[in-house]
């Protein structure tokens, strides 16, 4: 299940194996349904800063018609069961009997082996319609990294190439040769069908691209958006996220918010190997509560770096012991870019999973209107670690009037109308100070 590392970059260019595609029996899907795979694969390209989605459109195109559940092709394999699916994803027919259990799963093919040994390596997330396509995404940018019809050595230059593939244009011939080569395995030199394979993922990707028209296909890549004065909540999906590290270690996992995560093996080195950064501009500054969800991690010293208005804070925190939103703390964050959550892969107990999915920043709310829902277990070696409000989220039950024990208040020689108000104002203010100081001193 976790990584071997270091590996070699023909392993790399490798890590996926496929089925030889085949010619498939009339498309299941309705013309609507075909849209509807097509946006998702264009949104979830355009999100990991790819505006070409028609390529990864082509390739689903060419493996199974865009068919995610056996239902959709009951001629094949069924696969696993799956939410998204109601029963089995489709699992592909040309790897032997059904019975062996080993072909490629749902709308990409994922085909490690066995279901089992793919699921293992690839992360039960490939299961889901949206996760599958998320490890597409991973796996097509590795693999023009690794090709050696293309010039790129980095994820940032593998998606400007990406992006300037045109249907039939001067970059298409390197395209689809790369897709027939790395994805399918069949090689210009060794593969005596090569152009054959070559001409089904050719005429696949324009079909696709002209099926939904040029204009469908013409996206704006969304910018990494500011946190606004109330705060927001940021995917692994979001534009501000950065998956770092050789994507082949990335794993997606179903859980948490959306119902989808990403994960990776963890290791006992100096240095992180792979890790999850936010980058974090704040249209105004304030004090922020900083929460993470935490589906399915069982690292238990994920080590989170929180850079803020010019200070760096560690908050260490038990993944294993935790499922859901777990606050890290509340931090002071300055107006504009610059600062960032960041979280490695070394956390020195090797060969467990480390678990990440959204972020959550809140703004502490003025004295008397009710604070912010935090989680258990963070511990913080800086301002950061609270266990204040495990009991709700946002704003709820669990916000900062649950986590400090309620005061009389003031009775004393306040009179007449003024009263109450007053009283209001003093409890607010004293359950504000109490919550501070435990957040400080519970960390």
């Amino acid at each position: 299940m976790n990584p071997v590392r270091p590996v070699a970059a023909a392993a790399l260019a490798l890590f996926l194996g496929f089925a030889a595609p085949q010619v498939l029996e009339a498309q299941p899907l309705t013309p609507e349904q075909r849209t509807e795979r097509c946006a998702l694969i264009r949104d979830v390209a355009a999100d990991n800063g790819i505006a070409a989605g028609f390529l990864f459109a082509g390739i689903a195109q060419a493996e199974t018609n865009l068919s995610h559940c056996w239902s959709e092709l009951s001629w094949a394999c069924e696969g696993p069961v799956s939410v998204d699916c109601a029963g089995p994803v489709v699992a592909g027919a040309g790897d032997g009997p059904c019975e062996l259990m080993q072909g490629g799963l749902g709308m990409f093919q994922f085909d490690g082996g066995t279901f089992d040994q793919t699921i293992e390596r690839d992360g039960d997330g490939v299961l889901l319609l949206s996760g599958n396509v998320t490890r597409a995404i991973d796996f097509v940018v590795n693999m023009v990294i690794n090709s050696q019809y293309v010039d790129v050595s980095t994820p940032e230059e593998a998606k400007a190439w990406l992006n300037q593939v045109t249907v039939d244009g001067p970059l298409w011939d390197e395209w689809i040769t790369t897709v027939t080569h790395y994805y399918n395995g069949c090689t210009p030199t060794g593969c005596a069908v090569f152009e054959d394979r070559y001409q089904h993922y050719a005429d696949n990707g324009v079909d696709v691209y002209f099926e939904q028209g040029e204009a469908f296909w013409v996206v704006e890549l969304p910018p990494c958006a500011p946190i606004p004065a109330a705060g927001r909540l940021l995917e692994e999906t979001d534009t501000c996220f950065t998956k770092g590290g050789p994507l082949p270690f990335w794993r997606v996992g179903i859980g948490g918010e959306s119902n989808l995560h990403v994960w990776t093996g963890t290791t006992d080195a100096a240095e992180p190997f792979n890790y999850a950064q936010w980058d974090l501009t704040f249209d105004e500054p304030g004090e922020y509560v900083v929460e993470v969800s935490v589906p399915a991690g069982t690292t238990t010293q994920a080590n989170y770096l929180i850079d803020h208005a010019g200070t760096t804070d560690e908050v260490l925190l038990d993944q294993a012991s935790v499922d859901g939103f777990v606050a890290l703390g509340s931090f002071e964050f300055a107006a504009g870019a610059g600062q960032r959550l960041f979280v490695g892969d070394n956390t020195g107990d090797a060969d467990l999973r480390l678990s990440v999915d959204a972020l959550r920043l809140t703004r502490v709310e003025a004295p008397g209107t009710g604070g912010s829902g935090g989680g258990e277990n963070a511990s913080s070696s800086g301002s950061g670690g609270s266990n204040a409000g495990a009991a709700g989220g946002v704003g709820g039950e669990g916000g900062m009037g649950n986590s400090v024990e309620a005061d009389a208040g003031c009775d004393c020689a306040v009179g007449g109308e003024q009263k109450q108000s007053s009283r209001g104002l003093l409890l607010g203010l004293a359950l504000l100070v109490a919550w501070r100081r435990r957040v400080r001193t519970m960390a």
